[in-house]
């Protein structure tokens, strides 16, 4: 019998448990016969922890995965072994009890010990084995990953969206207890996907397309509350013109009605990409005038063409456009025509094998960077950026990981782990390229074949530079980048990367974040074993490496691993696909066998370090955060505006929300529950049993404020900062009350007080605890990383 690790209720096999109960490696039960054995294990277990403690308070963490899916069969097993250790404390020297967290933590701050500050270094990446690195996971379940961040994205605009709906007075029909329902469907399924397995991609196949059914269907709900949302902000007179055709009309569309929503709170110029089926497009704005827009072949859809549109939207505020065909009769009219691209060709050339090429470079410019490209390898050759004048070196190419798939052979990668044979492989034999040329971007597709012989590309890199000043709301969209990449199918047992080469001194020095807030410093380390993986990092949100006069920055809008395997290098895993005959990965069916095509999203921002400072956490929430665009069919022939009010209808009057550039708008939210503002006296009506239904309450706002930069990052965006919300949110309506609560919005903050810790003089400390904050006052003070929650009450009218 198993009693090491303290299982009374088996393995928990979900989600279909057996017929009759009785789950797999069930451990003895405490009896009179076992509780000896149960004890002196457990308390030498205890022991040996003891050693890694300051005081002599252990925290034993108890349990493991699923271990409670029955809870009342473990618990009938602890409650009699503890109570025998306690009744044989002098002999055992033990005293045990069940704590929670906060329970140990104030033990531990009434000891008034002075502590060492490990300062903000992370533990990653893990290894339980000298050949057993866990940094497969970063990667694992590309698609799951990609999708769990859209959803997270179209919730956060669904909430904003709902909020100004709402406030000051809702502007329709809409039943807000529907609208509440579509959110917290989608917010269930964006909690269920922080579960760790689904984090880092380690569930099994049936448990993954649970997850993304889920999300699936939440998105599809809130896609629907936002469309209801703007068709009743247009009012009765275009509602009735866009109207869309039956479904058994047979009526071709005569265009689309499109309507773009901004989720942040500054002004964005962007390019939004719309797929249309007709070569020749008129677009216009709700007013009638054109809008700046350029037409080009489809890069994913042979028989369709992307529209590209240059928009400039205020915070959480909308843009409508009407597009058209213009079919070959209008061709002579006046009517405004989106700018046609024009695209050259670059046939196939071959892998070089040493590094030579750049003698016949070809630039695609804009403002801000001036990229070339080899024509001998069709391989970014290079990317002067204007700002500094300096051109770095830059190469970009695909490259896999080949891994053992038989536990008899050596370590295998699986889910979980990451053990390649050797260094990465180039993954391809020839290049072809296409630069399609226009007004508005200039788009580089390089399309990257196993073998000469290939029908087939398995990779490529679309990538693409604005035309657009820099100005006040365009410098963004100047100084990135855009790629994305499409990856696979993989074959069996390799691990796709995208390795980025340049002439940057980095001294194989990588910073990543582990978490979307913090910059972790990254230098290379050679190990005896496993060097190559356990050099891989998680990068959440953000990557870069840099030397004294340029930093290369990495922007991605899903999780991925990331390593600098050489000087000047940042590779980052794009997609993994295995198989192995390890027990535990068969039994629970995690050999990854993933034959999925993913499409991963790359921002590349390269420039001095002042520069990408201020620019890369802004980029990094435009990337992460992009504008909601909602399609219409129209079936009105009418040229835009004919019938129509000349005043903006609804939703268009209604004033911007803006913030400051160093500040995000983490949450604007109805949260739709409804409890007794004090925590405690709400935890004792839980406790007494006076649960009561959640009412939803529309009366109160949920608002979170995000400081973005870190204290010394920059001059100015560092620098604390005041705001008065009453002014900023004056576009919702007329604040009487604002309610400052801890972060998840529970506790009244005025009844918290933060402890102070004693620690070794001569470490860094963040700022001091914040002064006493007056209650209800709308002018407040966010101070460097700092994040802030409040309750927002406005006058009901």
């Amino acid at each position: 019998m198993d009693r090491s690790g303290f299982y009374w209720n088996g393995v928990a096999v979900f989600p279909e448990p057996p017929p009759d109960g009785v789950y797999p490696n069930m451990s003895e039960p405490v009896t009179p016969a076992t509780i000896n054995f149960y004890a002196e294990t457990l308390v030498a277990n205890v022991k040996q922890r003891a050693a890694w403690f300051r005081t002599p308070h252990v925290l034993w963490p108890w349990g493991c995965d699923k271990q409670f899916f029955n809870a009342s069969v473990q618990f009938a097993n602890m409650d009699p072994l503890l109570d025998h250790i306690n009744s044989h404390s002098a002999e055992l020297g033990v005293l045990v009890q069940y704590a929670t967290l906060g329970e140990y933590f104030r033990t531990l701050h009434t000891l008034n010990v002075t502590w060492s500050v490990r300062d903000h270094h992370d533990f990653l990446p893990y290894s339980s084995e000298p050949l057993q690195a866990w940094t497969g996971f970063y990667t694992s379940r590309s698609v799951l990953k990609g999708m769990a961040r859209q959803a997270s994205a179209l919730l956060y605009a669904g909430e904003s969206m709902f909020t100004r709906y709402l406030w000051p007075v809702p502007q329709g029909t809409l039943d807000p207890a529907w609208a509440l329902q579509q959110l917290q469907q989608l917010r269930w399924a964006v909690s269920e996907v922080q579960h760790h397995d689904a984090v880092t991609g380690t569930e099994s196949p049936k448990v993954s397309d649970m997850y993304m059914e889920h999300l699936a269907t939440g998105m599809l709900g809130v896609h629907k509350l936002m469309a209801s949302i703007v068709l009743e902000g247009l009012g009765p007179s275009v509602g009735k013109q866009h109207k869309a055709p039956a479904a058994n009309s047979g009526t071709k569309p005569a265009g689309y009605f499109a309507s773009v929503y901004n989720p942040l709170t500054w002004t964005v110029t962007t390019i939004v990409t719309l797929t249309v089926t007709f070569p020749r497009v008129s677009i216009t704005d709700e007013l009638g005038h054109p809008v700046p827009a350029q037409i080009q072949s489809s890069a994913k859809h042979p028989f369709a063409y992307d529209l590209l549109v240059l928009t400039t939207i205020s915070g959480l505020s909308y843009q409508y456009y009407s597009i058209r065909p213009i079919i070959e009769a209008q061709e002579g009219t006046q009517e405004p025509a989106a700018a046609m691209a024009n695209t050259l060709q670059f046939g196939h050339r071959p892998r070089r094998r040493s590094n030579q090429g750049g003698r016949r470079l070809v630039p695609v410019m804009n403002d801000c960077y001036t990229v070339l490209f080899d024509q001998d390898t069709n391989l970014m050759f290079s990317i002067q950026e204007r700002q500094s004048n300096r051109t770095v070196r830059v190469a970009q190419e695909f490259l896999e990981y080949h891994v053992n798939g038989d536990v008899k052979q050596g370590p295998i990668s699986d889910n979980y782990l990451f053990a390649p044979n050797e260094t990465a492989e180039p993954t391809w034999d020839t290049v072809r390229m296409e630069i399609v040329v226009g007004k508005l971007a200039t788009e580089i597709r390089q399309y990257f074949y196993r073998n000469a012989t290939a029908q087939a590309y398995t990779y490529a890199i679309y990538s693409r530079l604005a035309h657009v000043p820099q100005g006040p709301h365009g410098e963004l969209l100047c100084h990135r980048i855009e790629q994305e990449y499409q990856v696979g199918p993989l074959e069996l047992n390799r691990e796709a990367i995208l390795r980025t080469s340049s002439d940057l001194n980095s001294q194989q020095v990588l910073y990543s974040d582990n978490n979307g807030y913090q910059m972790q410093q990254r230098p290379f380390q050679a190990f005896r074993n496993n060097t190559i993986a356990r050099n891989y990092y998680p990068m959440v949100q953000s990557a870069f490496i840099e030397d004294g006069r340029s930093r290369l920055v990495l922007l991605s809008e899903r999780a991925h691993g990331v390593s600098s395997q050489g000087n000047g290098q940042v590779e980052v895993m794009l997609h993994r696909r295995l198989w192995n005959n390890l027990a535990w990965d068969l039994n629970y069916n995690l050999t990854l066998n993933d034959t999925s095509i993913v499409h991963p999203v790359l921002w590349l921002l390269l420039g001095p370090k002042t520069l990408t400072t201020a620019l890369r956490p802004r980029s990094g929430l435009a990337l992460q955060h992009r504008p909601v665009v909602l399609l219409r069919e129209l079936a009105s022939p009418e040229p835009p505006g004919q019938g129509t009010s000349s005043e903006p209808p609804g939703l268009r009057q209604q004033v911007a929300v803006t913030l400051p550039p160093n500040l995000h708008l983490q949450i604007l939210s109805v949260p739709g529950w409804s409890y007794n503002t004090n925590h405690t006296e709400h935890m004792r009506h839980l406790r007494q049993g006076h649960q009561g239904k959640a009412q939803a309450d529309l009366h109160r706002v949920l608002l979170r404020l995000h400081h973005l930069y870190e204290a010394g990052e920059d001059p100015v965006l560092s620098q604390p900062v005041t705001v008065n919300l009453k002014a900023v949110l004056q576009g919702l309506g007329s604040v009487v009350a604002v309610e400052e609560r801890s972060l998840t919005g529970t506790w009244d903050v005025h009844t918290l007080q933060r402890w102070s810790w004693k620690t070794k003089p001569g470490h860094t400390r963040g700022r001091p605890m914040s002064p006493s904050r007056p209650r209800g006052g709308s002018t407040i003070t966010v101070h460097p990383k700092e994040i802030r929650t409040f309750f927002i009450h406005f006058r009901q009218q």
